[in-house]
């Protein structure tokens, strides 16, 4: 076919080859024009995303994984950190000689293979491993060990060793403090305790590292990619501290065995700044992995409640510490209820309600507030509400609102029943009881260090509410000395510094009864009792050798104070402690027996008291002792001439000083036998008078009565109470 076209008046004809032709030059300029434009988007649109591909063909990209932060305990002692290790892959076939035929390399392969044996051995890998390890059947054997960098150095540069390092989380510290510590999960992710809470601090910045694939698809390092090294994470300092640590958890573990204890709690707090010193808790003689229980746990924790509420009527004026309470005779039945006292009595001062620890004088008192002010008052105390620490599992206690209340939970709770609080939470409130009535939160964080060690963070003295005045504080701490001297805690007493505090000694529930003899025995003290540096809550569940707070977890803090005493490094300023020691009494008047110490009471000393001096030698003249004691006076006191006090230097002061001037106050010897009466009049300075026919046992009372003023040296006379 033919094709005719027209140019001007001429036809003109084209044949069916040049319109081919024609027709494939278009389409080569189309095909062009399409790769041009193909080319202008690959080089132009979709160049970032094809350079990114062939970049991912090329170079093999992975993350850094950053050493997380090592935590230390208030000495700089790690407690745990993060350690780098090796995990090793055998390829036993790249160690087989019969596969090369080069004399050399088969001597090398062999050399290999005895290294690789001997250094597997040397690093406690077990004979089967080994074996498998050098089994040319085998294509490639992992072992489950994890090396330290150092001791697998040799083995790492012999043929047929894969090397992969890894990062492990170590802890060196002791099981109980695991539990605050918390744990990592099997990714390295934190899952309970300061791990969780302190995570932000501890994870680090991940780095990032490339590599060059070979045809192979091995690595090969290149200057021309580009590594960002992992920034390691801050180094977290706690206020625990290891020694009284360690002390806390043997002690806890001797107090067990000792009673029979299901469990038991020990929190130690330094009252000056809230922070936490040590925390142990076992169950069924083990740490609980989960949660620490000194911090997690609340329970009813009996008397050792009752301060708080005589605290804020002393506060409030609704009360005086020598105003006399109606006991009842150890039995008070009012209608729905009955409360009993161990030590019976007709009538008790406040301090001797807080000595005897007084459940019908507390209820007595506690009635003068209304629901509000009893529950402000707990609340002021810190109860029923989180304490700041950081420790997610942290138990906020349980405090009833009042709307909440019936006819006997106010009475109830005065003696720490229906309330409930952890061991942490008693031992702040009687924080604020030793450091002049401030509510302070506690700190388990001392500070905070980056990888160029500069501070982050230090922990700074935070108070949370005035709980009470200082004065009151003061007058507290007065009354809870007479607990250990004299009172229901003996057991904790030092013979050579004043212990203060307060036994409580709690039934456990059964279901919705308190039936059986099931107890939690509790002991909160302060050491020392004028100048307190330590505040000890100690805890024991379900005792099977006596029940009784005061002793069985009075007897542990005891022994607690004793061991920290003995230790170098246990978070104690000894200069402070050396201006408030007791005197021990070197001088007697002439012709005077030795003067014997105030008793403790354990059973070792109830026995020992059999085998002592008789009755007659107590009754002695102690003019001469400089036994340090507890006695009130009516302020402002002025002494006449020749009755100034002998000065001493010490935090005791001006006021101690007066106290121990030539006035002073005939102490109480409520529930006293005649031996434990004497020893503490001897001890307050007077003499004591005995008439031939008391016995040993007899319980007696003074004459002049408990708070009178004599002069140090009178005589007192010893009676049998009727």
């Amino acid at each position: 076919m033919n094709v005719t076209t027209a140019v001007g008046d001429t036809p003109r004809t084209r044949s069916p080859l040049q319109v081919r032709a024609s027709l494939v030059h278009l389409g080569l300029v189309a095909f062009g024009v399409a790769i041009i434009a193909k080319s202008v988007r690959l080089q132009l649109v979709e160049h970032a995303h094809w350079a990114a591909t062939a970049t991912k063909q090329q170079v093999e990209e992975f993350d850094i994984a950053p050493p997380r932060g090592s935590m230390l305990d208030a000495t700089g002692t790690p407690l745990v950190e993060t350690r780098e290790e090796v995990r090793l892959a055998i390829a036993p076939r790249e160690l087989d000689p019969d596969a090369v035929k080069d004399k050399r390399q088969r001597a090398r392969r062999v050399a290999a293979r005895a290294a690789l044996r001997d250094g597997l051995r040397a690093n406690g890998v077990p004979d089967s491993l080994v074996r498998h390890a050098l089994d040319r059947s085998r294509r490639w054997v992992q072992l489950p060990q994890r090396f330290l960098p150092a001791d697998v150095r040799t083995l790492v540069a012999l043929p047929g060793v894969h090397a992969t390092s890894t990062l492990r989380r170590a802890a060196s510290t002791s099981t109980g403090l695991r539990s605050v510590i918390g744990a990592l999960g099997p990714e390295g992710t934190p899952v309970s305790g300061l791990e969780v809470e302190l995570d932000p601090w501890l994870r680090g910045t991940s780095g990032r590292d490339a590599r060059l694939r070979d045809s192979r698809g091995g690595g090969i390092t290149s200057p021309s990619l580009t590594t960002v090294a992992a920034r390691p994470g801050h180094t977290v300092t706690l206020t625990i501290n290891q020694a009284l640590q360690e002390i806390a958890e043997q002690q806890l573990i001797a107090a067990l065995a000792r009673t029979g204890a299901s469990g038991g709690d020990v929190v130690i707090v330094d009252p000056r700044d809230g922070a936490v010193l040590a925390v142990a808790g076992l169950r069924n003689g083990k740490a609980p992995g989960a949660a620490s229980p000194p911090l997690a746990e609340a329970y009813e924790p009996g008397s050792v409640m009752k301060p708080f509420v005589i605290a804020r009527l002393l506060d409030m004026r609704r009360a005086h510490p020598d105003e006399v309470i109606n006991t009842e005779n150890g039995i008070w039945k009012v209608p729905g209820r009955s409360f009993t006292d161990e030590h019976k009595a007709a009538s008790m001062t406040v301090r001797d309600v807080i000595r005897f620890s007084s459940n019908i004088g507390t209820v007595k008192l506690a009635s003068r507030l209304n629901k509000a002010e009893e529950y402000a008052a707990l609340r002021d105390f810190g109860f029923g509400a989180p304490s700041g620490i950081p420790y997610p599992a942290e138990s906020r206690g349980r405090v009833w609102l009042p709307h909440q209340w019936d006819k006997s939970t106010a009475a109830s709770m005065a003696i720490g029943y229906g309330i409930t609080a952890t061991p942490l939470q008693l031992a702040m409130a009687y924080t604020a009881l030793a450091n002049g009535g401030e509510l302070l939160q506690p700190a388990l964080v001392r500070e905070v260090r980056d990888a160029r060690d500069s501070v982050r963070f230090r922990h700074a003295r935070t108070v949370v509410r005035r709980a009470l005045s200082p004065a009151t504080a003061v007058l507290m701490r007065e009354m809870l000395e007479s607990v250990v001297d004299s009172g229901t805690a003996r057991a904790a007493d030092l013979q050579t510094f004043d212990v203060a505090g307060k036994s409580g000694t709690a039934r456990r529930a059964e279901g919705k009864s308190y039936g059986g003899r099931r107890y939690n025995s509790t002991f909160a003290g302060m050491f020392p009792a004028r100048d307190p540096q330590f505040v000890i809550v100690a805890r024991l569940i379900d005792s099977q050798q006596g029940y009784f707070g005061g002793i069985v977890a009075g007897g542990m803090v005891k022994e607690i104070l004793q061991a920290a005493l003995a230790t170098r490094d246990a978070a104690l300023d000894r200069g402070a402690l050396a201006q408030v020691a007791r005197v021990v009494p070197r001088t007697t008047a002439p012709g005077a027996a030795a003067p014997l110490p105030v008793d403790t009471t354990t059973a070792v000393n109830d026995a020992a008291l059999a085998r002592e001096d008789s009755l007659e030698s107590l009754a002695f003249t102690a003019a001469g002792a400089t036994t340090p004691v507890r006695v009130v006076i009516d302020l402002p006191f002025t002494p006449t001439d020749g009755d100034q006090p002998p000065a001493r230097a010490g935090a005791r002061g001006a006021a101690g000083g007066a106290m121990r001037g030539a006035t002073r106050s005939v102490p109480s010897v409520l529930g006293l036998d005649v031996r434990r009466a004497a020893r503490l009049l001897h001890a307050a300075g007077f003499a004591v008078a005995l008439p031939r026919d008391l016995s040993a046992g007899a319980v007696v009372r003074t004459s002049p009565a408990a708070g009178a003023s004599l002069r140090a040296g009178s005589t007192v006379q010893l009676e049998v109470r009727p």
